[in-house]
């Protein structure tokens, strides 16, 4: 049953087994703010908040690709031992994930939904 045959559905969402409403994986997802990078870098061109339906998600890396379309990376946080210093690994400071994905789909959605509210904010390639 589509949205617009059933009033109590939204758009954007749809029925699944509980009869309960289910929004679209990045349905609603929303530009709060973006952060154009400041410094030289050949690929990160920015950080961006997306607020996606209540849950708000900062310091998204934005990446420009070599063929210019965007990308959208994964928050990280620096890795920090007990004295607090970052950790470093064969000269290379470490950070780990702060969102991970259970498959290369769900990472695909990620970035579409993130791409769109940048789209829908005025931030295009």
């Amino acid at each position: 049953m589509s949205a617009s045959h059933n009033p109590g559905i939204m758009p954007g969402q749809q029925h699944v087994g509980s009869g309960l409403p289910v929004r679209q994986p990045g349905a609603g997802a929303r530009l709060v703010k973006y952060e154009p990078w400041p410094f030289p870098n050949p690929s990160l061109i920015g950080h961006a908040t997306v607020d996606f339906s209540g849950w708000i998600v900062s310091k998204i890396p934005i990446f420009r690709r070599s063929d210019g379309s965007l990308s959208a990376g994964v928050p990280n946080a620096a890795e920090v031992d007990r004295d607090g210093r970052q950790k470093e690994r064969d000269g290379k400071k470490q950070y780990w994930s702060v969102i991970t994905f259970v498959d290369g789909d769900a990472k695909e959605r990620w970035m579409r939904a993130v791409l769109n509210a940048l789209a829908t904010g005025g931030i295009v390639p």
